[in-house]
């Protein structure tokens, strides 16, 4: 395995692409960037501003102006130095997400955040266009997936865990809407790239994920 890799990691919501990531970085001592969690943040500041989420040009500059980060391995993140990593996954945010995420002039934005980050490689970067417009000449690309129903259940189980009230049926049906919209959009739609190794989570456990992304890894 050659030094400093760019490792791009695409798949819906709640395929698991989070957590192998996560976790994969801290294998590879590589740090982890989460392009959805900078959405969430425009997200957060969009609703704290109370800007309209289909509001191009206010969003624009507001994305614009703000920088993100990360630190402690992608745990935290950082909104103009601010940590507000306990603020974005609340189903407020996951409404108003798919707004503020299919803006165009918003997205071109978070890509140049993005590869500022990733610019001297040495880093796991997941979301749903990483490997296809961000980093598309990324060293190893994967795209993580996982059936419907099993993604539901990680994300009923994530938020009943945080006392958000929901129902295994609403989140599902959220995770359908979200990924038919993602799907859909016309600018940088969730797709798998060709040169991906996809790996199907659903009957898979974190660890078996986790070890055969890394064996894929240490394979290159």
């Amino acid at each position: 395995m050659k030094a400093r890799l760019t490792i791009a990691m695409d798949g819906p919501a709640g395929s698991g692409k989070s957590t192998i990531a996560q976790r994969l970085a801290e294998e590879l001592d590589y740090l982890y960037l989460n392009s959805g969690s900078m959405y969430r943040a425009m997200t957060l500041l969009s609703l704290r501003k109370g800007e309209d989420p289909t509001d191009v040009c206010t969003l624009t500059e507001l994305a614009k102006r703000y920088r993100i980060d990360f630190s402690d391995n992608g745990k935290i993140t950082l909104l103009n130095g601010e940590d507000v990593s306990d603020a974005l996954r609340t189903p407020e945010i996951d409404r108003a997400i798919t707004d503020i995420a299919k803006i165009p002039e918003v997205r071109h934005e978070m890509v140049k955040q993005q590869r500022r980050i990733g610019e001297n490689g040495g880093i796991i970067v997941e979301g749903r266009d990483v490997t296809t417009v961000v980093f598309p000449d990324a060293d190893l690309k994967f795209y993580i997936s996982a059936s419907v129903e099993e993604r539901a259940k990680r994300r009923f189980t994530e938020q009943k865990a945080k006392g958000i009230e929901t129902t295994l049926e609403q989140v599902e049906e959220e995770i359908r809407i979200r990924d038919e919209i993602d799907e859909s959009r016309e600018h940088s739609p969730l797709r798998t790239a060709e040169d991906a190794i996809v790996v199907d989570t659903t009957s898979m456990t974190i660890d078996e994920a986790v070890n055969f992304v890394l064996n894929r890894v240490e394979e290159s």
